[in-house]
């Protein structure tokens, strides 16, 4: 049993977020006299993650049920808008980060890199976060927290608290430290599979070195990201042949990286976040689950990639893909509107 990089992602983003912090609907268990209510813990870890101007940790992650386990080691970084995640499992290292122009990946087998303003995901649609105050997988509503007790398992002070989802099987203990509320354990299981991840060495408010945030040099190489306010302009600094939404233009990027060239171009429609992207890049866009459509006389794709919808086609050596914030259906008529 291997875990997608996408599974670890979110991994990661549970553990460095608290993100099973209680949602509007919670309902609170208190505690005993002189010992705080589990949604107090979980709100002091919440702020002091959100809080946080950086972040560094390491932690050990363990996916398993009854016939297989498998570990890996999870570093992360962040500081204000950039993060870097390196995921080291059995047999692959996988990395992944954003800076302040692009968002990139590395894997065993496959990198990309693209415009952090126009990115709908890295490969295996893992999330990839952009701000420390919005590292979250969920706020959950419906969950019940119960302050368990306190513990000192490895000399350290700490708040158990167990978060338990209503209608499901779901269910998480969390070790928080009573000295800075950061995480020190987390295990959660959904009757079937159980996660645990520990964490070592965890550190807020340091330095972390902007080029922390960069990708590998010798396996992803950026020439550079220019950015214009006109469709006449992008249009004027490409060599590739864009295509036109008759909408609300809002600006447009060209990323170079050695002889590949991806241009993302936004617009506004009725109400919708629409971009347009060109790229010669062999950067996928699709999923298993996609629909095969028509537009404008190319085969195309329709696909779901975390809330936003992808009509997505290749044509003599450029991939081309509209991005809705919208249904699948929404997302066919605009990319039928292009004027190609």
């Amino acid at each position: 049993m291997q875990p997608s990089f996408g599974d670890w992602r979110r991994l990661v983003l549970v553990a460095v977020a608290a993100s099973l912090v209680v949602g509007a609907g919670a309902a609170i268990t208190g505690g005993q006299s002189g010992q705080p209510s589990g949604d107090a813990v979980l709100n002091d870890t919440r702020d002091r993650y959100a809080d946080a101007e950086s972040l560094v940790t390491t932690a050990e992650v363990t996916v398993g049920n009854a016939t297989a386990n498998e570990t890996s080691t999870v570093e992360f970084a962040a500081a204000g808008n950039q993060s870097r995640t390196v995921v080291t499992a059995t047999n692959a290292t996988y990395r992944a980060g954003v800076n302040e122009s692009i968002a990139w990946y590395v894997g065993p087998n496959r990198t990309a890199a693209w415009d952090r303003n126009a990115s709908v995901g890295p490969p295996g649609n893992a999330s990839m976060p952009t701000d420390l105050a919005n590292r979250s997988l969920d706020d959950r509503e419906n969950v019940t927290v119960e302050y368990l007790r306190s513990s000192s398992d490895d000399g350290t002070d700490a708040h158990v608290v167990e978060v338990t989802h209503d209608g499901d099987d779901g269910r998480a203990t969390l070790w928080i430290a009573q000295s800075d509320s950061r995480l020190l354990r987390i295990e959660m299981t959904d009757g079937t599979n159980r996660t645990t991840v520990d964490y070592r060495d965890t550190q807020f408010n340091v330095s972390v070195h902007n080029s922390t945030f960069d990708p590998p040099s010798d396996r992803i190489a950026v020439t550079s990201v220019d950015r214009y306010d006109s469709f006449a302009a992008v249009q004027a600094n490409t060599t590739l042949d864009l295509p036109e939404l008759d909408a609300t233009f809002r600006e447009a990027s060209v990323l170079t990286r050695a002889s590949e060239t991806t241009v993302a171009q936004q617009y506004r429609d009725a109400g919708d976040n629409v971009t347009v992207i060109s790229t010669t890049s062999d950067r996928e866009f699709g999923s298993d689950n996609a629909t095969a459509v028509t537009v404008n006389g190319h085969d195309a794709n329709v696909t779901t990639v975390r809330d936003r919808t992808v009509v997505y086609w290749e044509d003599d050596g450029v991939r081309t893909a509209v991005v809705v914030d919208a249904s699948e259906d929404r997302a066919v008529e605009v990319a039928r509107r292009l004027d190609e």
